[in-house]
C-alpha cells in the first residue's frame, strides 16, 4: 500500500512532504545531546562491541545522530575500531528502487554511480582502498583486509543476497552488524535467508522478470550482471517486533544512547534462528503476503 501511495501521489505532494519530515527531523536531533567524539568511540567499541579483527556491517543514518564532530571522523573511528585484521561493509543501493533501476536501463558503473543509502555510505564509496560490489541494485563498499574477498563475487548469481554476497559471506568471518542512528529496523542481511530458500521461502519477494543489467567494473569493461528485483509491494514488514519475539537479546540488541539509536547483532546466530523459522513457514513478512 505504502509503495502504490508512493507512485500515485503528485510529485509536488512528495516534495512538500518530504521537506516538512526533514524540518520535523532537523529540530528532533537537534533537541538530542550531542556526542562528542569520545562518546562515540565508547559506543562502538564498548555498547557496540567491536573489536580488532572484526568483519562488521554497517547500517546507518547520520541526519539521526546530534554529531560533536565532523562525520568524517566515523569511518577512520570504526576502522581504529577493528584494526587492520579487521573489516567495515556499507550498503550503497541507487536512488531508484531495483525494478525502477533496472528498467530505466541505467548503467551501473561500480566506480562512479553514487550512493542513495545516506552521507556515511556514500563517503566510504569514495574511502581510500574502498571496493565496491559488482552489483547494479543492492552493492557493497568494504574497507579494510577481507574487502575484496567480501565482494568480488556478488555479480555471479541473480539472486542479490545469496551465499555469493557480501551481506551472506560476512558469516564466514563471524560478521557483526551494526546500526549508526538507526535501529533494527535495518538490517539487510535478512534477506539472505529469502534467496537461501529461494523458490522454497514462503513469500514470493522478487519479480518473475530476470533483468540483464549493464554495469562497468573497474577497469571499465561492460559487464552483463543478471539480477532479479524486489518487489517492493512486498517488502512491507515490522523487523524489530519480529526479532524481538523471536531472537534473543544476546543475538539482535537495540540499544539507545541519550535517545539516539543504535543496534548490535550477530550474522551466523541470528541467519541460524530465521532460517530455522522459516523453514517452519515463520518470517518478519506478514501472512497476507504468502504464496
Amino acid at each position: 500500500m505504502r509503495e502504490l501511495l508512493k507512485d500515485i501521489t503528485p510529485e509536488r505532494v512528495k516534495k512538500f512532504i518530504r521537506s516538512y519530515q526533514q524540518q520535523q527531523l532537523k529540530k528532533a536531533v537537534e533537541a538530542l545531546p550531542k556526542l562528542s567524539g569520545s562518546d562515540f568511540e565508547k559506543i562502538i567499541k564498548d555498547d557496540l562491541g567491536l573489536q580488532k579483527g572484526d568483519v562488521v556491517f554497517i547500517h546507518s543514518s547520520i541526519d539521526h545522530i546530534n554529531l560533536d564532530f565532523s562525520f568524517f571522523n566515523i569511518i577512520p573511528m570504526l576502522l581504529d575500531a577493528v584494526g587492520e585484521s579487521g573489516t567495515v561493509l556499507f550498503p550503497t543501493y541507487p536512488k531508484l528502487t531495483s525494478y525502477k533501476f533496472l528498467k530505466s536501463g541505467q548503467i551501473f558503473d561500480v566506480r562512479k554511480t553514487p550512493s542513495f543509502t545516506g552521507l556515511l555510505n556514500e563517503f566510504a564509496r569514495r574511502y581510500k582502498g574502498a571496493v565496491r560490489s559488482l552489483h547494479p541494485t543492492k552493492s557493497c563498499v568494504a574497507i579494510g583486509k577481507y574487502a575484496r574477498e567480501l565482494t568480488d563475487t556478488h555479480q555471479k548469481s541473480p539472486y542479490p543476497y545469496d551465499s555469493c554476497s557480501p551481506y551472506y559471506k560476512i558469516m564466514n568471518y563471524d560478521g557483526k552488524i551494526a546500526g549508526l542512528g538507526v535501529d533494527s529496523t535495518f538490517i539487510s542481511f535478512v534477506h539472505c535467508i529469502d534467496d537461501s530458500l529461494k523458490e522454497k521461502f514462503p513469500v514470493k519477494v522478487y519479480y518473475d522478470e530476470l533483468f540483464q543489467a549493464q554495469c562497468r567494473n573497474y577497469q571499465g569493461e561492460t559487464v552483463i550482471v543478471p539480477t532479479y528485483a524486489h518487489d517492493m509491494h512486498k517488502m512491507e514488514f515490522d523487523l524489530p517486533s519480529f526479532l524481538k519475539k523471536y531472537v534473543p537479546n544476546e543475538v539482535v540488541r537495540n540499544v539507545s544512547y541519550y535517545g539516539t539509536k543504535f543496534y548490535q547483532a550477530y550474522s551466523k546466530p541470528l541467519y541460524e534462528i530465521i532460517h530455522g523459522l522459516a523453514e517452519q513457514g515463520i518470517t518478519f513478512y506478514p501472512k497476507r503476503l504468502y504464496k
